[in-house]
């Protein structure tokens, strides 16, 4: 009979210990938006450092990498997500570099903290002239801090960024004759290298591809 008794007091801690395993740790989320986005090359577009947070926070530091012979970045500006204390926020856009913002930070200025889902900083980006295909925006060395200066966990979503032709005929201007080259190949399979009309390169020519030239019309 102990020994029975034994068994299932066992069997009863290892369940309970397997149940606490597979509890996973809250996290504010910090996350790039969109998730992905495509443009042309030459096109400036934006991105946003959103931020979740699970708990109060009142400060946050992050370096953004990117692919510099892709992309240049022009500025780096503060969102809402600390103004929303009510008080004064200090805001550090980095130092912008060759495929590198490093060293980006703020914070409120005073006994206050967050807790509301907001944007913490606007990057505004520009495609080079020569890119091609597509990259990832990716944070690193990311704090987020609540107002004692603690740490807080947190988890990262990168972006990814497809640069795309849409000039289908390069005649230096988007217009109907470029749809009218995609409509033309519509259904058409495709491989490496691919032709200008598979705009997106995913090996079919389709909607998606006739919907990414109409919207890039000039």
């Amino acid at each position: 009979m102990f020994s029975i008794k034994r068994i299932l007091i066992v069997a009863i801690m290892i369940t309970l210990l397997a149940g606490l395993t597979n509890v996973s740790a809250a996290a504010s989320d910090v996350t790039l938006k969109p998730s992905s986005q495509t443009v042309a090359p030459g096109e400036t577009f934006t991105v946003d450092i959103f931020v979740s947070p699970d708990v109060d926070i009142a400060g946050m530091q992050f370096d953004l990498f990117f692919d510099g012979s892709q992309f240049h970045v022009s500025d780096v500006s503060e969102g809402s997500l600390f103004k929303q204390s009510g008080l004064d926020t200090f805001f550090v856009e980095g130092s912008v570099n060759s495929g590198l913002i490093n060293d980006a930070y703020g914070c409120v200025l005073g006994a206050s903290d967050v807790s509301t889902p907001a944007t913490f900083a606007t990057i505004t980006v520009t495609a080079t002239e020569q890119a091609n295909g597509r990259s990832e925006l990716v944070l690193r060395n990311v704090v987020v801090s609540d107002p004692k200066g603690n740490a807080v966990d947190i988890d990262i979503t990168n972006t990814e960024i497809s640069v795309l032709f849409f000039d289908i005929n390069q005649d230096n201007v988007v217009d109907f004759a470029d749809y009218g080259l995609v409509e033309q190949h519509f259904d058409e399979t495709t491989s490496y290298p691919y032709p200008p009309w598979d705009v997106n390169q995913d090996k079919i020519v389709n909607v998606i591809d006739m919907m990414l030239v109409l919207s890039h019309m000039d």
